[in-house]
């Protein structure tokens, strides 16, 4: 084992345990404000999750961020349609809706931030790699290595249950989630850098922030179905149209294999 690895694997157990830490004794009890202190602790608990996740990716040896190239800007823009739509645009225009709320606006931001980041390295960073290597670069492997990775991410908002035992709208979150997470599977697949995945999850999260804990009234009117339907069939149509048409063989390289495992393979 290379130096860097150890010093990378002594650096996880230390991230891990500064997460456990902070899970238990919960720097967030002294918050007054009940919304206030849910965006800090789910703030918390994701940022001190970064670390662990960072060090799970450089002993692995992945490589999440490639050069952009010609045609990434117009690949991740129709995505950008879908988080842009959770905002309550058309509700606060038609006025049944209006914003309200003793919410910061700043602890959203952090806190969409630390999710975005978190939910996107661990999910498409670290698990669809690995599905994609097990499964096989092919394009079976590539539609079975989507399929999973984004049921597996709407399924842990289950977890969700523990804090907000609120089953109609966790089962809600769960169906979007695993929706999202399939559209940033193929833009990761596409582009080969997460920072697109982190920017749409992002964007997506703090318009949804902004109607959980800024607007009252109906959201979902008339127009805002009809635009959502409209904005989901166009966008989700054309990433599918991009899946069935997509040759394997562009897929990105997400992992450096190492010299020793090149040596194990030939001595197996």
């Amino acid at each position: 084992m290379k130096t860097n690895d150890r010093v990378w694997r002594i650096l996880l157990w230390l991230s891990l345990a500064l997460f456990v830490g902070i899970y238990i004794f919960d720097p967030t009890r002294g918050i007054a404000d009940p919304q206030n202190r849910q965006l800090t602790k789910m703030a918390v608990l994701r940022i001190s999750a970064i670390p662990a996740i960072v060090c799970c990716i450089q002993i692995l040896h992945l490589r999440l961020m490639n050069r952009p190239k010609k045609g990434d800007l117009l690949f991740f823009l129709p995505a950008v349609l879908i988080a842009l739509n959770n905002f309550p645009w058309l509700s606060l225009a038609t006025g049944s809706a209006h914003l309200q709320g003793s919410a910061s606006v700043w602890l959203l931001l952090i806190q969409v931030l630390g999710v975005g980041i978190m939910e996107e390295l661990a999910f498409r960073g670290i698990l669809l790699p690995f599905l994609l290597e097990r499964l096989g670069r092919t394009k079976k492997g590539m539609w079975i290595s989507i399929l999973l990775s984004s049921t597996i991410f709407g399924v842990i908002h289950f977890a969700n249950l523990i804090e907000a035992p609120n089953v109609a709208a966790v089962l809600m979150q769960v169906g979007y989630s695993t929706l999202l997470g399939g559209l940033c599977a193929a833009l990761f697949l596409g582009t080969g850098n997460i920072w697109y995945c982190i920017a749409v999850h992002v964007e997506f999260n703090f318009g949804g922030g902004i109607n959980t804990y800024f607007t009252e009234g109906t959201v979902w009117n008339l127009p805002t179905v009809l635009c959502t339907v409209l904005v989901s069939i166009a966008v989700f149509g054309w990433y599918l149209y991009w899946m069935l048409r997509f040759d394997p063989e562009r897929l990105p390289v997400f992992r450096e294999i190492q010299n020793e495992e090149k040596d194990g393979g030939k001595n197996a």
